[in-house]
């Protein structure tokens, strides 16, 4: 049986239909706490990368109009979620657009019921015990996703961006579980680090060049090899080649030619839409700099990440197919959840785990082709991981959550 909860705090509602924007506003007080979480989010980070990221100005019902508008433009309804751990309660705000925070504190989840079930429903993906896995992610979904679905139903959220705090940044989201469906079956999805760092510039996303990258070995032998690399890289170049009228122009650099200096060449040649990276990339426990992207010849450390000139190809998306985030780690998932903002693109896709290599092969595929099509690339990846969970490989049994639930779209989601 469910622990039943208590709402304590429930302020500033505003129940939303699409037929039009809520011409409510928030109260000074709430307008006051917001802000002070966003900045607390963006302190956190400035903290973890040593430096000034952006100004928080943006108020809860400037939020909340910027989601209207990019409703409007996307075609998908999108809202914003923060789920913050405070110890002694679940703290939650939901921001629907064009509405006024929503605001429900739970005291009865503290935080070590909260980190202990968490821990359970990642051990139960990782083990594949999908009986373990769904029995905590629904506990989940029940203290994190229920108390808003009456809210999310009426304002027809299809897109939801999670804010998440210390202890539950690392939630793989997309496997939260009710009653026979994973949440991503419902909804796409994104975590941001806060609603001020991410790019709100909406432009349709299209076909174009991608520089496919990786290495399956490596200069130095004690590092583990990477078989499912060259595999991947074909397959990409294949599959997107032959796209019909939506077909994509790949670049390949694999292994000796996989370098910092290669790399800054082929971004001052020509635009890139998409950065496809296939490597070790570890976001570790302790400073920044123990975080890494395994190139051919060295470990580029996530704080000198800008060393290579990911900006200069103006591309859109950068992807990390082989990465792998130290579960339940502070300074692992701030690393992990900042990656777009230290590659200084506006969205980024990466695994919380190295996921089997024939899998990732099909999901990344699936997602290319999905991503001309899509109104918004949080839809792609959902797409992608709804085909694993529907219509699972032959040769494996990539319909369990470890083999898509890992993949998540960090910062821009449109």
């Amino acid at each position: 049986m469910l622990k039943a909860l208590s709402l304590t705090v429930a302020v500033g509602t505003a129940l939303l239909m699409s037929g039009g924007p809520s011409h409510s506003q928030t109260s000074p007080e709430l307008t006051k706490k917001v802000l002070q979480m966003e900045r607390d989010r963006e302190q956190e980070f400035e903290n973890y990368f040593g430096e000034d990221l952006a100004s928080v100005s943006k108020t809860a019902d400037e939020t909340a109009a910027e989601l209207e508008r990019l409703s409007a433009e996307t075609g998908t309804r999108s809202a914003l979620l923060y789920v913050i751990p405070r110890k002694s309660h679940l703290h939650l705000v939901l921001i629907p657009p064009s509405g006024t925070p929503i605001v429900k504190d739970f005291y009865e989840v503290t935080d070590p019921e909260l980190f202990a079930v968490s821990r359970r429903f990642h051990k139960g993906i990782l083990r594949m015990d999908t009986t373990q896995s769904q029995s905590a992610g629904q506990q989940l979904y029940d203290w994190i996703i229920k108390p808003y679905e009456q809210e999310l139903a009426d304002a027809e959220i299809d897109l939801l961006l999670f804010c998440l705090g210390d202890g539950v940044k690392d939630l793989a989201l997309p496997a939260l579980f009710n009653n026979g469906s994973y949440l991503i079956e419902s909804y796409a999805m994104a975590r941001i680090p806060a609603f001020n760092l991410i790019e709100t510039t909406y432009k349709p996303f299209k076909s174009g060049q991608l520089l496919a990258m990786g290495a399956s070995q490596f200069q130095d032998p004690s590092i583990p090899t990477l078989p499912g690399t060259a595999q991947e890289i074909a397959a990409l170049s294949q599959s997107l080649g032959s796209a019909g009228q939506s077909t994509w122009g790949v670049t390949r650099l694999e292994n000796r030619a996989f370098t910092q200096k290669r790399i800054n060449q082929n971004l001052s040649k020509k635009p890139y839409t998409t950065l496809h990276v296939s490597t070790h990339a570890q976001f570790q426990p302790g400073q920044v700099e123990e975080s890494y992207i395994q190139l051919w010849d060295q470990k580029l450390k996530l704080n000198a990440l800008n060393a290579i000139d990911w900006d200069q190809s103006k591309a859109d998306l950068i992807v990390l197919s082989a990465c792998q985030t130290a579960l339940g780690d502070t300074d692992a998932a701030n690393g992990f959840a900042g990656l777009a903002l230290k590659a200084g693109v506006p969205s980024a896709i990466g695994t919380l785990w190295s996921v089997n290599d024939q899998s990732t092969t099909e999901l990344m595929t699936s997602f290319y082709g999905a991503l001309p099509d899509s109104r918004t690339k949080a839809q792609a990846l959902q797409t992608a991981q709804i085909t694993a969970i529907r219509q699972p490989s032959s040769s494996t049994s990539s319909a369990a959550p470890y083999y898509w639930a890992g993949f998540s779209l960090i910062s821009t989601p449109w």
